[in-house]
This record gives structure tokens, C-alpha cells and sequence, in this order.
């Protein structure tokens, strides 16, 4: 089994890149899945000796390079050179992920309302660029393309390169009083852009009749009329031209992920999936079945609480028609796991399934007593 952390470029470069990788080979971890381009953030780092926390517009860690279009990734402002460069050139005997998120960037959004994803009332939601337009498309393709080529990174993991989360909601401070459930939220994030209604109507869709269904659901929830805990799955079944629609988005996520696998090159490609939970991805506009012909592997962010939680997600990925490896992710602190036996036996537990490789939320994040119960875990 191998093991890596995610970690921020901010906390690598302010506690000294030596310094990380020798505490990191210490504890066993022998891989750091790097944040490259990221959303607007404030991080809390405990054990970070020049800042407590961090705040950043969603920004890129790299300077970006090559051919982008309409979108381009912005770096930082408070960047003096090119920290992932800087990271990279520097740590020769740890391996090096991109971790990249995609659509997930109210920066571009806000600059580029009509590239973003649109509600069913119409509204643009600023914080998910929409994987339908092209020039979203363009903006993926040229990021995994730009990273691919720098040649410092073993993998790149994709992380929201899809329809944010199967939710429409994503904005910081957000407020919502009207209880919407897993339903109501997916309905809500479920795109009407122009680009995604043209596409559902050229291949026979329906699509004003799968607006109004899905205005009428959400109405139905906010006044009462439809219970908010209503299980989707059912209530699909019961709306066909809505299953149709939902349907037609996995198709054209299949396709843009067949030309991030062409973009990526030889560099292994790993795709985030349990969002919004393990098995319904599909909320996401991924089929997990059809993405594992185009990427090397799958990740799960299992931030369970407990050993039988972790195995259930692990499981339920697990149980689909897919052929690729699953990696897992786990969060040995708070609010997660708040004990060194309870990360023992989740670590054990997931080397008795075979998972190849376990990933560590976050180096920066974590107090130093939760590295400590990393490395026993290892151990």
C-alpha cells in the first residue's frame, strides 16, 4: 500500500520544502498530491511557523503556459516565482501529484457569468463553470495539457472537472433557510445553460418539459408539498424526461474526459468521485463506468468517523461495473476521527480490501498529533 498527503504550496514553502519532505518520509508517506489550482480558500494551519491561515481568490500555484482561450487559470497575487515549480525542482525523492480543481472557481465564474452553470430559475451560479461550453471544455483540456507537459507530476487528480458536486449550492456564506434536501439541491444545480439545453434537444430531449418538472419539484419541496428527504432515485423513476436529461450530461462528461485522457498524455489521470456520497455520482453527471475507460484511476474521499463507514463508501464504489484501481482518501482529525486506534483500524482495514494507496487530507490542516497517528498507522 502507498500512502501521500494532500498539502498546500503555501504551507510546503513556509515551513521549508526540506523540512516537509524529510517529516513526511519520516511518518511513511512517500507522495504529496500538491494543490495547483484551487478555489477561494482560508485555511487553518496549526503547525505552519510563518501564518495561522491562509486566505486566496480561487487562484492557480503555477504560472500558467500554453494555449488557454476565453478562460485561463489566475495565479495568485502573492506569489514572488512559481511555487509549484519551486516545490517540484526541489523534492527529488517524494513523488508529486496535481491536485486541480476544475469547474469549481467563482473567480472565472464572476468574470464569465455565462460560462457557468444555470438553474432551472435561471440563475447563474458564479461558483461552477459549466463542463458543457466549450470554452470550459477548452479551459480543462489546456489545464491538464499545461500540467501534463511541465513533467514533474506522476499524476494529476481531477477534482469538480464536472458538474459541481451534483448540488447548486457552493458559494462561502451561503444562506439557505428553505429545506431543500439531496433532491432539492441537485435539482437546483441541475444546468440550463444554453449549451447543455441544445445538447439534451439534439439527441430528442424535452428540454422546457424537464425545466418545469424540475421547477415544480423544487416549489413542491419549499412549500411543503413534497417531502424534502424524498430519495432522488425514486423520484427520477417517476419523471422520466428529467432521467433523460441526467442522462444526456453523463454522455457529454464521458466525452470531455475522453479528451482529457488524450490531453494528459502518459501522466495517469485520477478522477474524485463520492460527491455528493458514494454511488451517486451520477449527480455529478459522472457514470463511473463509462470515466473508467478514460482515466487510471479513481480516488474516494472517505472522511468517515469510523472503520465500518470507510469500507461501506470503499464498498459501494467498489460494487460498479468499473475497471480501475480505487484509491482512498481519509481526514485523520476533526471532525473525522478524533483517536489514533480509530485510524489504525480504518488504515488496516482498507489494506485487508487491497486499496493500492491511501491519501492524507491535509498536511497543512492537520495538528501534529494527527501526523503522529498517520505515522502509527503506517506503521
Amino acid at each position: 500500500m502507498e500512502f501521500a498527503t494532500w498539502a498546500y504550496p503555501w504551507d510546503v514553502r513556509d515551513e521549508g520544502i526540506d523540512t516537509v519532505s524529510s517529516r513526511l518520509r519520516e511518518i511513511g508517506i512517500g507522495e504529496m498530491n500538491l494543490a495547483t489550482n484551487y478555489h477561494s480558500v482560508q485555511a487553518f494551519s496549526p503547525h505552519n511557523p510563518v501564518r495561522k491561515t491562509h486566505f486566496a481568490h480561487a487562484s492557480s500555484y503555477f504560472y500558467p503556459d500554453g494555449e488557454y482561450g476565453e478562460l485561463r487559470p489566475q495565479p495568485y497575487e502573492g506569489m514572488d516565482e512559481d511555487w509549484v515549480d519551486s516545490i517540484a525542482t526541489a523534492t527529488d525523492d517524494l513523488k508529486l501529484t496535481s491536485w486541480t480543481i476544475g469547474c469549481h472557481n467563482s473567480r472565472l465564474g464572476m468574470a464569465h457569468p455565462d460560462l457557468t452553470l444555470t438553474s432551472p430559475y435561471d440563475d447563474d451560479l458564479v461558483f461552477g463553470l459549466c463542463p458543457s461550453h466549450p470554452d470550459t471544455q477548452q479551459y480543462l483540456r489546456s489545464l491538464v495539457t499545461d500540467l501534463a507537459s511541465r513533467e514533474t507530476f506522476d499524476r494529476i487528480e481531477l477534482e469538480t472537472f464536472d458538474y459541481f458536486y451534483g448540488t447548486g449550492f457552493g458559494w462561502h456564506h451561503q444562506k439557505i433557510h428553505a429545506e431543500l434536501g439531496t433532491l432539492g439541491e441537485f435539482l437546483f444545480g441541475l444546468c440550463f445553460c444554453d449549451h447543455c439545453r441544445n445538447i439534451a434537444t439534439n439527441r430528442g430531449v424535452d428540454v422546457d418539459r424537464v425545466r418545469r418538472a424540475s421547477v415544480k419539484a423544487l416549489d413542491d419541496i419549499i412549500a411543503g408539498r413534497l417531502p424534502s428527504d424524498i430519495v432522488p432515485e425514486q423520484w427520477l423513476r417517476q419523471s422520466p424526461e428529467v432521467a433523460d436529461y441526467v442522462d444526456v450530461r453523463q454522455r457529454t462528461l464521458t466525452d470531455l474526459y475522453a479528451d482529457l485522457a488524450s490531453a494528459g498524455g502518459e501522466t495517469e489521470l485520477g478522477y474524485y468521485v463520492g460527491m455528493p456520497e458514494a454511488g451517486r455520482e451520477w449527480m455529478a453527471g459522472a457514470d463511473l463506468t463509462q470515466l473508467s475507460d478514460h482515466v487510471d484511476y479513481f480516488c474516494l474521499p472517505a472522511y468517515e468517523s469510523s472503520c465500518e463507514d470507510v469500507l461501506r463508501s470503499y464498498r459501494l464504489v467498489d460494487s460498479l461495473d468499473i475497471d480501475v484501481p480505487i484509491h482512498v482518501g481519509l481526514l485523520p482529525g476533526h471532525p473525522a476521527i478524533d483517536d489514533p486506534n480509530t485510524l489504525s483500524r480504518i488504515v488496516d482495514g482498507l489494506r485487508e480490501e487491497g486499496v493500492p494507496r491511501v491519501s492524507f487530507y491535509n498536511y497543512g490542516l492537520l495538528p501534529d498529533r494527527s501526523l503522529d497517528w498517520i505515522a502509527s498507522a503506517i506503521q
